[in-house]
């Protein structure tokens, strides 16, 4: 069978021990996979050969831009026979069934104990009882606990791992690194994965449970573990990291051959990815259920994964795979990067009505934002499209999405978070303090505006008004990640 990208079959590279050596100029709407296809090697050969003169390369394999030179390995395979990495001398990866399942929502756990009821062997990372803390025990048997969100913390944690001293400050670079609550969970993956690096094995087999956006995934008053951190962990712990063959996202919208690059890039050992263009399904409405399949289908040493055995299913219709055997597969019939581009586009009105607070969702799950939202992330997981047009439509999507959630809880949460600053802040300049959690978009945004030509106004101007502004702006106004976390989606 010939390697399908979506429903349509992809030239098959005839097969050699050898391709000519020689360079190729990035043109716009390649990817690494594409060229890798279009020269008879493999992607991780090509990012192996290449990673010296681009370093991103090695973390963020999508990343990649017109007018770059790569130099074309000799001696690679099709896609579809991958190269094997090079292995330390006496030691290789040993196939299992086993998985490490990292959950980073508390229903996880349900779906731990579904996978155990079917005579699975897991390992379930999930969150500790203190933010971005982790304890240990000493040669003396005492509890240590280290603040990971510190850099002697994470170091403090890194040496107990007992690795080289090269090797652990890379990791307590990537731990300390992370998200503010996801670094706890990566200093558990850090501890499963240390097994691998001291030439034992590890899980063959893993499963990232959350909420996702096409960055990383998180949990419900939880922070998010980011695709490039857990990039940076495996790049420190490289034995782990090609122990692992098969990888389940459980997590909206994290399909598309971007993302997939980005995990091969990851794992690449990898023999199969399941993941979703779309919504996911949740731990107690259907996860289980592709889980179970995705267990059945994995077991063993396959290298084939065939998105057909979700049809039926709660979200199956949204089930992406990729598999050393036939590629990235989606189910979906292509559609020319100018006809997605322009659906987003046509759409421009629907974000400003609903950014303005003209319009109020009704349905976070349906409705017209929601459908642009999809536009944008159809948009963003299209392979051809240009490595700068990413970085803008990731903000459009990231804005896009808390506007979906704004009433239901960012409002809310902003309001409950910051309520002191908020208080003090208009009590500064004369105003009574508006209950944002309960106001509409619409009349949250005047208020600001009353509250920015009051204290323009004002001379001086009060210390805590002025604090509060920006935090109003990039917050409720301009819904930048930095002030509304993913974890108030």
């Amino acid at each position: 069978m010939p390697d399908r990208i979506g429903n349509r079959p992809t030239p098959v590279v005839p097969q050699s021990t050898s391709s000519s050596s020689g360079s190729y100029t990035i043109q716009s709407g390649d990817t690494l996979s594409r060229i890798a296809q279009r020269h008879g090697v493999s992607t991780q050969a090509l990012i192996n050969a290449n990673t010296a003169r681009y370093p991103n390369l090695a973390t963020n394999p999508g990343a990649i831009q017109v007018g770059w030179s790569l130099s074309i390995p000799t001696g690679g395979t099709t896609p579809s026979q991958p190269s094997a990495p090079t292995q330390p001398q006496g030691w290789a990866p040993r196939s299992n069934d086993n998985v490490l399942l990292v959950g980073m929502n508390a229903t996880s756990q349900h779906e731990v104990d579904q996978l155990k009821a079917r005579g699975t062997n897991v390992t379930y990372v999930k969150d500790t009882k203190e933010n971005d803390k982790i304890t240990t025990r000493d040669a003396t048997g005492t509890s240590v606990t280290h603040d990971l969100s510190t850099e002697a913390g994470a170091r403090s944690f890194a040496l107990t791992l007992g690795l080289p001293a090269e090797q652990t400050a890379k990791i307590a670079s990537a731990i300390h690194g992370a998200g503010s609550d996801a670094r706890d969970e990566l200093a558990q993956v850090a501890q499963v994965w240390a097994k691998a690096e001291q030439g034992g094995q590890v899980p063959s087999r893993m499963v990232l449970s959350g909420h996702n956006v096409g960055s990383g995934v998180w949990g419900d008053d939880n922070g998010r573990m980011s695709f490039d951190s857990l990039a940076q962990l495996a790049d420190a712990m490289p034995k782990a990291a090609r122990s692992v063959e098969d990888l389940h996202l459980s997590a909206c919208y994290s399909g598309g051959e971007h993302l997939m690059d980005k995990y091969r890039a990851m794992f690449p050992n990898a023999k199969t990815i399941w993941a979703y263009t779309g919504s996911a399904p949740g731990s107690y409405s259907g996860a289980t259920a592709h889980m179970a399949r995705w267990d059945r289908a994995t077991r063993g040493t396959k290298d084939e994964l065939d998105r057909a055995i979700a049809e039926g299913t709660r979200k199956g219709e949204n089930v992406a795979v990729w598999s050393a055997a036939h590629g990235y597969v989606d189910g979906k019939p292509p559609a020319p990067l100018a006809e997605v581009r322009a659906a987003v586009q046509n759409n421009e009105g629907t974000f400003k009505r609903f950014q303005s607070g003209q319009e109020k969702v009704q349905d976070t799950q349906s409705g017209p934002l929601r459908e642009y939202y999809n536009q944008v992330q159809r948009l963003l997981q299209h392979p051809e499209l240009p490595a700068g047009e990413r970085a803008p439509l990731e903000g459009r999507r990231d804005e896009t999405i808390r506007l979906i959630y704004y009433s239901k809880t960012v409002a809310p949460k902003f309001a409950e978070h910051h309520a002191a600053t908020i208080r003090d802040g208009f009590a500064a300049v004369g105003m009574p303090a508006p209950k944002f959690g309960e106001l509409s978009r619409g009349d949250a945004l005047a208020q600001i505006a009353q509250f920015e030509a009051k204290l323009a106004s004002t001379n001086p101007k009060p210390a805590v008004a002025d604090r509060l502004l920006p935090l109003l702006q990039n917050g409720l106004r301009d819904l930048k990640p930095n002030t509304i976390p993913d974890a108030w989606i």
